[in-house]
C-alpha cells in the first residue's frame, strides 16, 4: 500500500508541477504592420507604415506615427507576434524581428534574430518569446518585411513592465 501511495503522491506532484508551468506561460500579443505601398519608399518606410494590435489586452504606450515611434507594453514571458498587410489589403510576409542593443541592454527576446515563417503556405510571420529577465526597459528592435519582392526595415520599441 505505501508503493502505491508514493505512486499516487508522485504523480499528483508531477501534475501539479505541469498545470503551473502551463499556466505561467504569457499571453500572446498581436501586433499588425499596415503599409500604405502607393507612399512606401527606401528612404523612409516608416513615414508609409503604421501598427495596430489585435487584442485589447495590451497597453499601447506610443502611438504608432511615425510607425518607428510605435510601442507596446508586455510583460516578461509573453509572446509577441508580428504579421502585416497593405492598405490595399495585400499581404505581406514578416523576415525578420532583430534586437537592436542600445547602450549595454541585454536581448528581450529568447532569440536575438528570428526569421519568420509561413504556416500552411500563409504569408510570414514571426512569434518570439520575451525573456522573464527583460524587465522595467523599452527595447528597440528592427522588423524586416516585402513588399512586392522588396525588402524594407525599421526599428519600433516594446516597454516591458
Amino acid at each position: 500500500m505505501k508503493l502505491f501511495t508514493r505512486h499516487l503522491l508522485g504523480i499528483a506532484l508531477l501534475l501539479i508541477c505541469f498545470g503551473t508551468n502551463l499556466y505561467s506561460q504569457g499571453a500572446t500579443h498581436v501586433i499588425i504592420l499596415t503599409v500604405d505601398t502607393e507612399e512606401l519608399s527606401q528612404d523612409d518606410p516608416a513615414a508609409a507604415s503604421t501598427f495596430d494590435v489585435a487584442d485589447e489586452e495590451v497597453t499601447i504606450v506610443e502611438v504608432s506615427e511615425p510607425a518607428k515611434d510605435f510601442t507596446i507594453l508586455v510583460d516578461p514571458e509573453d509572446f509577441v507576434e508580428w504579421e502585416g498587410v497593405t492598405t490595399t489589403g495585400e499581404t505581406i510576409d514578416i523576415e525578420m524581428i532583430e534586437f537592436r542593443a542600445v547602450g549595454n541592454s541585454q536581448n528581450i527576446f529568447s532569440n536575438a534574430r528570428k526569421k519568420g515563417k509561413r504556416n500552411n503556405g500563409s504569408k510570414k510571420k514571426v512569434k518570439e518569446k520575451v525573456l522573464r529577465n527583460a524587465a522595467n526597459k523599452e527595447y528597440s528592435y528592427a522588423i524586416q518585411f516585402t513588399v512586392d519582392g522588396e525588402m524594407y526595415q525599421f526599428d519600433p520599441k516594446i516597454k516591458v513592465q
